[in-house]
């Protein structure tokens, strides 16, 4: 009996001596195998063609190198360095639509930023034209991008070196969760440094506007096409408009689907982010870039302690690999701390989202007043 349980104990010991060196073997590699040479230069397939995806984690072939990098491989074609685009989208946690017989990738947070094509040393960012030093290449149903590229387009977007063959992302300390846009608001009265206010002089602020009141009953007057919109005209000057009319044309559109990199809305009945402000504001004959970024430079700078209807909010879209420095959604501010923005989350369409919670004030980089 004596020899039974110490035989028992010393397989107990040994269990326990195991699972303690599973553990820590799992900690110190944090992620997938380390890939060998072949593997490592196999190439990725791209999105499926027309789609639109999200990525939520590294592909297969990109292995997390730590808590606070991750490894994109390149591959090498006529002394060129290449990576994936579809496996840089999914790192950067980003959307991207791949247009397969153009050979075109949209990329971007919920617009579309960047746009690449195979075999064009011009890509567009934002607004601009950008020359590459070396042109993408259509392989295997999706693109792969120069590594120069990286410095060329994405320069804001991320922090990466080359080591080893490989690109190293850097990973961004400062990362939320993106879960918490959908969290209750904070109690009322509860302020902190970071809370959002309206101006107490805003002009229209808990009135109804006699113009606005009357154009709403020309439900039938749709905005120019936007479509022959210019893509680069600025606002010189803030215009004066009807700011509960802008309130009440973007109440109009709530529900309407939203699609990353949307086309006119006359012709796609789709918006995504900035599509939806541009629209809103060019009934009121204010025209407005297409991108947030590029929005985000029109106008004047507003305190998110001064808000008043109308103006733009514009946020960072959190990600591990990436900076919260740059702005990737924009939305209208509509008073009380609410915000009408189309977006894929918290719902998926034009919305409304109280914005009074610690998601949308962590990731708020600013507001400008584009019209008074």
């Amino acid at each position: 009996m004596l020899k039974q349980r110490k035989r028992s104990l010393a397989l107990l010991l040994l269990t326990v001596a195991l699972a303690g060196a599973s553990v820590a073997g799992c900690g110190q590699n944090n992620g997938a195998p380390r890939q060998s040479g072949s593997e490592a230069k196999q190439l990725p397939n791209g999105n499926n063609a027309g789609g639109t995806q999200r990525g939520n984690a590294p592909g297969s072939n990109m292995r997390t190198l730590s808590v606070d990098e991750a490894n994109l491989p390149v591959t090498t074609r006529d002394g060129i360095g290449y990576i994936s685009g579809q496996k840089l989208v999914e790192l950067l946690e980003f959307q991207s639509e791949w247009q397969d017989p153009a050979g075109k990738l949209l990329i971007g947070d919920n617009d579309a930023e960047y746009e690449l094509t195979g075999g064009s040393q011009q890509a567009r960012r934002g607004e601009d034209n950008v020359g590459l030093r070396n042109a993408p290449v259509v392989a295997d149903g999706g693109l792969l991008l120069p590594v120069s590229v990286l410095a060329d387009l994405f320069s804001e977007d991320l922090n990466y070196e080359l080591r080893d063959g490989n690109v190293v992302m850097r990973s961004n300390p400062d990362a939320i969760d993106r879960s918490g846009m959908d969290a209750p608001a904070d109690p009322p009265g509860q302020n902190d440094e970071l809370a959002f206010a309206d101006d107490p002089n805003d002009p229209n602020k808990d009135q109804a506007s006699p113009v606005g009141a009357m154009l709403r009953m020309r439900q039938g007057a749709e905005a120019p096409d936007d479509s022959a919109m210019p893509d680069e005209l600025a606002v010189p000057v803030l215009k004066n408009i009807d700011m509960n009319q802008v309130i009440a044309t973007a109440r109009r559109y709530l529900g309407v689907p939203y699609k990353f990199g949307a086309g006119p809305y006359s012709q796609t009945g789709r918006f995504d982010c900035s599509s939806f402000t541009r629209y809103v504001f060019a009934k009121q004959g204010v025209v407005l870039p297409r991108t947030a970024r590029a929005q985000a430079r029109q106008g004047v700078f507003v305190s998110r302690n001064m808000l008043r209807k109308g103006d733009l909010l514009f946020f960072y879209v959190p990600g591990r690999f990436k900076s919260n420095k740059v702005v990737g959604h924009v939305g209208i501010y509509m008073g009380n701390n609410l915000m009408i923005h189309s977006s894929p989350a918290p719902k998926n369409g034009v919305q409304i989202t109280n914005i009074n919670n610690a998601y949308w004030k962590k990731t708020f980089l600013r507001a400008k007043r584009v019209a008074t």
